[in-house]
């Protein structure tokens, strides 16, 4: 990642992101949250998953994919912004995390359930999401995103947020 574009991302990152944010080998940062020491964001992620049984939220900082988010909404002046979720088996969890959610990597692919053969599936609520997996919910990571329109048109147009594991 260019310096410049770099020291820029790093100077405007999400109020909820650790402040000492660095661009590393991986790409990402995964912070693992809790009810003592992250009340008010766990309890934000929490209350999108209706009660259900959550063993782990983890807040996922990525500055490159962000840094790219925040340039495509600056280009497409996008004022939108949603939260939408995103399943994948435990099996694909870090090739999501690597390359935005690129169904095309995945292992545990099924036609229709992580793809519309364009961009992978992504659904407005996790009801919806929970309707249309096809393994136990033991075996799916969901990933909530941040997305900049209805339609995305590339893989700038979202970031993810946060994993919850069940």
């Amino acid at each position: 990642m260019d310096q410049s574009m770099l020291s820029f991302v790093l100077k405007h990152l999400p109020d909820y992101w650790d402040s000492e944010v660095s661009y590393n080998a991986v790409g990402y940062v995964l912070r693992i949250l809790s009810k003592l020491g992250n009340p008010d964001e766990y309890q934000y992620v929490e209350t999108m998953f209706y009660g259900a049984n959550i063993n782990q939220i983890i807040r996922v900082q990525n500055p490159f994919q962000y840094g790219r988010f925040m340039l495509r909404r600056e280009m497409v002046h996008s004022a939108y912004e949603d939260t939408v979720f995103h399943g994948v088996h435990k099996d694909d969890f870090y090739t999501a995390l690597k390359f935005n959610c690129d169904y095309r990597r995945y292992i545990r692919k099924r036609e229709g359930v992580y793809e519309n053969s364009q961009h992978p599936m992504f659904y407005n609520s996790f009801s919806d999401l929970l309707n249309k997996i096809i393994h136990p919910i033991s075996d799916i990571h969901v990933l909530v995103l941040k997305i900049m329109t209805k339609a995305p048109k590339t893989q700038c147009d979202y970031y993810i947020q946060y994993v919850v594991k069940f």
